[in-house]
């Protein structure tokens, strides 16, 4: 059992630089389009660019994938988000709501993006946070924008670098 990539010793400086540029591509995305007040979006950053620049050149770290998940995600949370609070009045049936609305956010996001080969489970993780956290069409802007932020500079930056894992 290995301690370290068996890459990593020939390969240190690309470690080190690509994991630097996805830290530099997330903070861009906050500062850029203001959304730190929103964590689950966040966390779906972080794991994002974690794919972006660990697998730049497989069918994950790709911007199809990337973005289209983002898409599903977007979509499938603030559907479900909607049909939860439509008319509901009564606090412990909507707590219920949105327990079962998580679970399906993730299973519909998972199907959608099965059947559209656009795969990026930390997009799933947004659809869950549209469900339970409140939101805007403004921070649905903001999101995508920001993904879109973290495409560009993992394509401009593609030639470069290495597949880590």
């Amino acid at each position: 059992m290995r301690l370290f990539d068996e890459k990593f010793w020939a390969n240190k400086w690309r470690y080190a630089i690509q994991s630097v540029m996805a830290g530099i591509a997330i903070a861009a995305a906050l500062i850029l389009f203001d959304i730190v007040h929103q964590p689950v979006i966040i966390a779906s950053f972080g794991a994002s660019a974690f794919i972006a620049f660990t697998s730049p050149h497989r069918r994950g770290g790709q911007a199809r994938y990337l973005i289209g998940g983002y898409v599903i995600g977007v979509l499938v949370g603030a559907l479900l988000h909607y049909i939860t609070v439509l008319g509901v009045e009564d606090y412990d049936l909507l707590k219920g709501l949105y327990l079962f609305a998580a679970g399906m956010a993730v299973a519909l996001s998972m199907f959608f993006m099965a059947i559209t080969n656009t795969e990026h489970p930390p997009a799933a993780s947004v659809a869950v946070g549209l469900v339970i956290n409140d939101w805007s069409f403004l921070i649905l802007g903001k999101l995508m924008a920001g993904i879109l932020v973290v495409c560009v500079i993992q394509w401009v930056l593609r030639r470069w670098m290495i597949d880590l894992i």
